[in-house]
């Protein structure tokens, strides 16, 4: 319950009891005070007067006894000065005895005790007795000196000073005593009893009284100051927030005044909180007055919230105008309104600069000479440009804003825009929004009137998508085209290999048999003349031998044969087809294979690839120099090196080495430039792998990989490490860094062939045909693969096996015509045959993603 307003508050109720209570306990605390005090005075005034009595009494017996020993010095010798001396002792002895008998207020000397009068007003008691004492003592005066009488009196007093009086003073002194202690302790007691009322009077004021009215003063005092700590905090929250807050704050008082600024507001009016306290809102903040929402604010009482106004800043004695927003609140009291702002004017500078680039983005959009589409999350359209328009005819108000991707394809194939028969066309649209789900590729379109539409879909940050139709019909003509004069190429070259051979063979025959003709027949000059003949012929038919086989490799016509080969008889025959040349130039060969060693290659094409290595090792050798051939196991391959001590290939000239008709040396050096194309090409054919190391003056090592049928390679030494140091023996081995690969899975000669022409439209990427998803799986490790493609048959095993690989390569299923591209193991579909341009684009997306 809540006091009323007539009533006071707990706290108040509690202090009024506590005054009430209090004021009881502390009249009896006085009262007991008052007694304690009548006590303590009266126990004072007693020591006090027991105090005199016993001095008295102490005085009257040391009296006593220097009137005997008075008396006795009187026996012994008389003098006046004795006998004065002991008349004013007796009479001070007489004037307490009766002091103490009689009592005398001014001396605070009570009369005696009638505890005491009883025993010394006996007829033989003390005060009997020291009577007696005085009353010789006193007779001394009437006596002449010397008489016996004088004598006789002189022995009395010497005997009662140590005897009766002497007695009868210690009695007296032993009774103010004992009386004195008895007063004392029944003073004590009183006290005692005073004291323990007084905790008595204490203890039930604190237990009964004060006990509870103190626990509810705590109470009050931790409600009070858990309400002030509460208090403190949220203003030290709401000061935190006011100095710490990126808006604006300041109120003002009814009349418009501003009453208290946060460091926000002041700085963004450009003034100091000393500055503006106190002034008036206008024209300090707003510079007009006229339909001021913090005067309407005062004057209604009721909260105004403005968008967009304007405040002044102040810089030096000029008033700049800045957009703001800000809210007027009136306060519960009525006694003013706080108004909070923000500063909104880089707010619109990057409005008005979005709006800018949107208008930039839409005559952008609009310059395009494709069509331009954008699907929103829901796949409805959002935007388009006009050339969409004229791409696409809708009808409406609208025309196809807010229509579904599904609702605008089937619409426009039921214009018959495209080349579809009917009964292909679900089968189409299925596909064709199956691809515009993915939305990571390209799709090209035939039209009924002989166009060709690229369709380019990508995905927006918010789940939207971009689609860009582009006219590519002259592209796909010349796509037509180009593949047309690529079969007539491979045609003339097919045809042309008769036409040229024939020839040069009649003319290689023609020249041996003038060279072995009787002696004398030819001339030396003319002899000379027909060796040339030869050797151009020879030249001749060796480039047109190189050109045809590239020829042959690129239209995927060369047949090759896998077979077990052994290694050590193949390079034997190689070194003696090359050991004239070798001879010619001082070269020194050296083997050092294995002879149980055997590969899977194709016999024919490998005693080729080592024919042309160890041919170009002799011809960029060193005169005099050395060519030797190793070969090491890497892991399930045999790695063969044909290591040279020329001069070397400069770092610049790597990335040239296998690119055809390419030289890397003087060029009076006898070749084509194609050797090394041709022979990475057989390689890769055999499912191997090409590469080399070099050493700029000192040599170079080129090597191949290929599948080894040999199962004990416990014979057999490593590779040579990479970072060994140079030796003439030892070439330092690198790999070629041979750019992205594509492995192919399966795929026939031809296929091959057109996946090898394609990459040579990307950039430092190459096709490594393999038999099964197994070989393809093994080379992963060796080969930075950017996709793999295969049958949809072989996907599963393949994404099983690159499921653990950190970066998983692209999977891409070539599928047949009429197949649907429902199968999720696939990341990519392509239809077989090979579309080249379809798949280039394909793969040219994937390169730059990866």
């Amino acid at each position: 319950m809540h006091p009323s307003k007539n009533q006071p508050g707990p706290g108040l109720f509690i202090v009024d009891r506590l005054l009430k209570r209090s004021g009881w306990i502390f009249i009896l605390l006085a009262l007991l005070a008052g007694c304690a005090y009548y006590l303590l005075a009266s126990q004072t005034n007693d020591e006090r007067a027991s105090a005199a009595e016993i001095n008295l009494a102490g005085r009257r017996r040391m009296l006593s006894q220097r009137i005997g020993l008075l008396a006795s010095q009187l026996q012994l010798k008389p003098s006046p000065a004795d006998m004065t001396d002991l008349a004013d002792s007796t009479w001070e002895m007489a004037d307490i005895h009766r002091t103490l008998l009689e009592g005398t207020p001014d001396r605070r000397i009570r009369p005696l005790p009638d505890s005491l009068r009883a025993v010394s007003l006996a007829p033989d008691g003390p005060h009997a007795q020291i009577e007696r004492f005085l009353k010789l003592a006193n007779s001394l005066n009437a006596l002449a000196p010397g008489s016996e009488t004088y004598g006789t009196t002189l022995e009395q007093i010497v005997r009662l000073s140590r005897g009766e009086v002497l007695t009868a003073t210690d009695s007296q002194v032993d009774a103010y005593q004992r009386l004195s202690e008895a007063k004392s302790d029944a003073l004590h007691w009183q006290l005692w009893l005073v004291f323990i009322a007084g905790l008595a009077l204490l203890a039930y004021s604190a237990l009964r009284v004060l006990r509870p009215l103190i626990m509810q003063v705590r109470g009050a005092l931790a409600e009070l100051e858990s309400s002030e700590a509460a208090l403190r905090h949220a203003m030290a929250e709401n000061r935190l927030i006011l100095d710490t807050t990126d808006d604006g704050m300041f109120g003002v008082d009814q009349a418009g005044r501003i009453r208290f600024i946060n460091p926000a507001a002041a700085q963004l009016l450009g003034v100091t909180t000393d500055q503006i306290a106190g002034q008036a809102h206008h024209p300090g903040i707003l510079a007009c007055s006229e339909g001021c929402p913090i005067c309407a604010c005062l004057e209604q009482g009721q909260r105004q919230k403005i968008e967009v106004g304007r405040f002044c800043r102040r810089q030096g004695d000029e008033h700049q105008e800045f957009a703001v927003e800000y809210s007027v609140v009136p306060r519960p009291d009525g006694l003013g309104a706080f108004v909070s702002f923000r500063d909104i004017s880089a707010r619109q500078a990057i409005e008005e600069r979005v709006q800018r680039l949107r208008l930039r983005l839409v005559d952008a959009i609009e310059a395009m000479d494709d069509a331009f589409a954008l699907f929103d999350a829901d796949d409805r359209i959002s935007l388009y440009n006009l050339r969409f328009t004229e791409f696409f005819t809708f009808s409406g108000e609208h025309g196809a804003l807010g229509m579904r991707f599904t609702d605008f394809i089937r619409g426009v194939a039921q214009q018959g825009l495209y080349a579809k028969p009917p009964e292909n066309l679900e089968a189409w649209l299925d596909e064709r929004l199956s691809a515009h789900q993915q939305a990571c590729g390209s799709t090209e379109i035939a039209c009924a009137d002989g166009r060709w539409l690229r369709a380019t879909e990508r995905r927006t940050r918010e789940g939207g998508t971009v689609v860009i139709w582009s006219d590519v019909t002259h592209l796909k003509r010349a796509l037509i085209t180009a593949d047309q004069a690529s079969r007539a190429k491979s045609e003339f070259l097919s045809r042309m290999s008769h036409e040229l051979r024939t020839p040069l063979n009649a003319i290689l025959g023609f020249t041996q048999v003038l060279l072995r003709s009787e002696p004398g027949h030819l001339e030396a000059k003319q002899r000379e003349y027909v060796d040339h003949i030869e050797q151009g012929g020879r030249h001749l038919l060796s480039l047109i031998n190189e050109v045809l086989d590239l020829s042959a490799i690129e239209a995927g016509k060369l047949v090759i044969d896998i077979d077990d080969v052994k290694l050590a008889r193949l390079i034997d025959e190689c070194l003696s087809l090359v050991s004239p040349l070798a001879a010619g130039r001082g070269i020194r060969m050296q083997q050092e294979v294995a002879p149980e060693l055997t590969v899977r290659a194709d016999r024919k094409r490998l005693k080729q690839v080592v024919i042309n290595l160890l041919s170009n090792a002799i011809k960029y050798n060193r005169p005099d120099g050395e060519v030797r051939i190793t070969c090491n196991r890497a892991e399930d391959r045999l790695r063969l090196g044909v290591h040279d001590t020329g001069a070397g290939i400069a770092p610049e000239q790597v990335d040239r080495v296998f690119r055809p008709f390419e030289r890397m040396a003087d060029e009076k050096i006898e070749g084509t430039g194609i050797g090394l194309a041709i022979t990475r090409r057989l390689v890769e054919l055999m499912n191997g792998r090409i590469g080399f190391a070099s050493q700029p003056g000192e040599g170079s090592c080129f090597w191949i990989e290929l599948p080894s049928s040999d199962t004990t390679p416990g014979a057999l030494p490593p590779p040579a490490s990479d970072d060994a140091a140079p030796s003439p023996d030892t070439l330092p081995v690198a790999a070629l860094p041979l750019g992205k690969t594509l492995i192919a899975v399966g795929l026939d000669a031809q296929t091959a062939g057109m996946l090898e022409l394609i990459c040579r439209t990307l950039d430092n990427t190459r096709v490594l045909p393999v038999t099964d998803p197994a070989s393809a799986l093994n080379s992963l490790a060796k080969v930075d693969c950017l996709a793999i493609l295969a049958t949809p048959s072989q996907l599963p095993a393949l994404r099983e096996g690159t499921a653990t690989q950190q970066t998983r390569p692209a999977l891409v299923a070539l599928t047949e015509p009429r197949a649907t591209a429902d199968d999720t193991t696939a990341d990519f579909h392509h239809p077989l045959p090979i579309n080249p341009r379809q798949l280039a684009r394909l793969l040219r997306e994937l390169t730059h993603g990866h």
